[in-house]
């Protein structure tokens, strides 16, 4: 057949498994195994049960994750023929030729299985064959049709399979819901984006002929490549090559006498990036906590909160403890809210999304929300991933404080986030972290626990965090000998990290300003800078956040929980006196019933009324 590739694999060697050509996607991998071998293993048992074995398994997933190559490995493996249907290979534009080459697949099919030959039938692309019929294209409809006749022809029997048929599609939702009925799809498996491990397997197998440098550390390069699919890294080994052989021909040696190294690999990363991710900034910031003066409890809760549940995911299982899904950051402007985040994300390796009020909101209708729907969609494949809002309370504000369009657009964003936020029940190493200088404009439903599970308070810097701050900011400045940081942080009281930032950089300006041929900062610039410098902060302002981190607290108030815990003790607490008393009282008041009932007569209430 001219417009089908059809091949028939040999296996000589009755050891070679699919894991030698394919790395991860266990799953997927053992459902297509069971849908192939099991009917030719355990014939005698399908017939003495009258099981009749499923005719189709679909697989989806984002492009390039390797499900064609899953089907091919495991075709290999059994020794099964391999009828491949693309869409380029069925369209036609002559009425009823689409319909003939699908007839003719099947039929050659038909004629491997008859003579006793495992037959798979792989459809790439299903959903550009075989779409919605609402999408009114007569000849979809017809193709449609047509595969859904040739499916249901295919009946197993109880001495034999049939036709074992495989799909592959990056839109499940594109494809007709007809066709995804048990009876012909039975089975869906998603083929996932690869995971650390995995990943690094995949690696393994790409550059297994590949001389490798001593110092190559092959998991951290794992480690590094969040959102990277199986096309993507054999993208990427092709350029580190490519860059060790060059690196080599310029060095004079044999080109053929080289090794991969961490540098070629660095060069290869910045060329080939994780194609699911590109349209949207995605990143590992480079930030890291010795970047941050200061903060240290802060940052201990950080690391307990983002880096824990992704690095040591397997300790949570264990205990069955679910991670955190979200972390409001509140306080003053230029207190290293940002750069908290960014530092949590570079130390649990995990990529970075950030968001703005800015850019979701849209003069169209609905574009904010397909943004955030999108950007929840990509940190998902990309996981592990930090997704940051920056100006939370812009997305999140309150709802019903305005009636204006711009509230109304709001509102929309809110229930939209706050959807994509329920959902990440399921999803695993996905973190919301969310930063505000305006926490009682965000709206309620986002602050319960589920949601935002953590609610921290970023301060303003105090002396010893002021000092840290002058010191992280002058690393790369020359100053003077007699530069006196400690002095300088005793009298910045209430600057923020950023003014202490604003604060450097201008004493190197008045530095310049002084000489342009200047080679050092001197102590008098600095105190130059700062007599031009004012804090914008105040102590009101201070209180007023501290009052928020009091309200906002999700422990009961000590003196309500304390007197909780009284009147418990009151209740499950009585002094053996009391008890006498009470049993005392109560013989009494049991006799004098009894009495008064026998004086009566033994007449109830109801005859002395009447």
């Amino acid at each position: 057949m001219n417009s089908m590739e059809s091949c028939t694999s040999s296996n000589d060697n009755n050891h070679w498994r699919a894991e030698e050509a394919i790395g991860g996607n266990a799953q997927a991998l053992q459902a297509l195994r069971e849908l192939i071998i099991f009917p030719l293993q355990f014939s005698h048992q399908a017939q003495k049960l009258g099981l009749k074995w499923p005719r189709g398994l679909l697989l989806y997933g984002p492009p390039g994750t390797g499900k064609t190559s899953l089907v091919q490995a495991v075709v290999r493996e059994c020794g099964a023929h391999l009828t491949i249907i693309s869409p380029h290979t069925v369209h036609r534009a002559h009425a009823g030729e689409s319909e003939r080459i699908l007839r003719e697949a099947f039929s050659e099919a038909s004629s491997h299985v008859a003579l006793g030959k495992p037959t798979v039938i792989f459809i790439d692309e299903i959903d550009a064959l075989c779409a919605r019929r609402d999408s009114k294209r007569e000849q979809d409809v017809r193709v449609a049709s047509q595969l859904f006749t040739l499916m249901d022809s295919n009946k197993p029997t109880l001495s034999s399979p049939g036709v074992v048929v495989v799909a592959s599609t990056n839109r499940v939702d594109a494809i007709d819901p007809a066709l995804r009925r048990s009876g012909r799809f039975d089975t869906e498996i998603e083929v996932t984006v690869p995971n650390e491990e995995e990943r690094f397997q995949i690696l393994k197998l790409y550059i297994k002929k590949v001389p490798m440098d001593s110092s190559l550390d092959l998991k951290s390069i794992a480690a590094s490549c969040n959102g990277y699919v199986g096309a993507d890294l054999e993208a990427l080994c092709r350029e580190a090559t490519m860059f060790a052989i060059k690196r080599s021909s310029n060095m004079e040696n044999d080109a053929s006498d080289f090794s991969l190294s961490m540098e070629d690999w660095k060069n290869a990363r910045s060329v080939v990036g994780p194609s699911i991710t590109r349209g949207v900034t995605v990143e590992i910031p480079k930030v890291t906590w010795e970047d941050i003066g200061g903060l240290k409890d802060l940052k201990k809760k950080f690391q307990q909160a983002v880096e824990w549940p992704i690095k040591n995911s397997a300790a949570f299982s264990r205990l069955g403890i679910s991670p955190i899904r979200g972390i409001l950051l509140h306080g003053p402007p230029g207190c290293s809210k940002t750069t908290l985040a960014k530092a949590a994300a570079h130390a649990a390796q995990a990529s970075f999304f950030s968001l703005s009020g800015a850019e979701l909101y849209s003069m169209y209708v609905g574009e904010g929300e397909a943004l955030l729907r999108k950007t929840f969609q990509r940190a998902r494949l990309a996981a592990p991933s930090v997704i940051f809002f920056d100006e939370a309370d812009v997305v999140a504000a309150k709802r019903g404080d305005s009636s204006s369009n711009s509230a109304t657009v709001g509102e929309r964003l809110l229930s939209t986030l706050l959807t994509e936020i329920d959902g990440l029940e399921e999803a695993k190493g996905i973190l919301v972290l969310a930063a505000t200088n305006r926490p009682y404009a965000i709206d309620a439903a986002l602050m319960r626990p589920g949601r935002f599970d953590l609610v921290l308070y970023v301060p303003p810097p105090d002396l010893e965090a002021r000092y840290e701050i002058l010191c992280v900011q002058t690393r790369q400045m020359k100053t003077g000998n007699d530069v006196d940081l400690g002095r300088l942080a005793e009298d910045t009281e209430l600057f923020t990290g950023a003014e202490l930032e604003g604060l450097c950089k201008e004493a190197g300006i008045v530095a310049l300003r002084e000489d342009i041929s200047a080679s050092v900062v001197c102590d008098r610039h600095f105190w130059t800078a700062k007599s031009s410098l004012k804090p914008a902060l105040t102590k009101a302002e201070i209180d007023s956040y501290s009052s928020f981190l009091k309200t906002s607290s999700r422990a009961l108030p000590s003196h309500f929980e304390s007197s909780l815990q009284h009147d418990k003790n009151k209740k499950n607490k009585m002094d053996p006196l009391s008890l006498v008393k009470v049993g005392v009282v109560s013989c009494v008041l049991l006799a004098a019933a009894r009495y008064y009932y026998s004086m009566l007569g033994g007449q109830t209430v109801h005859d002395i009324a009447t």
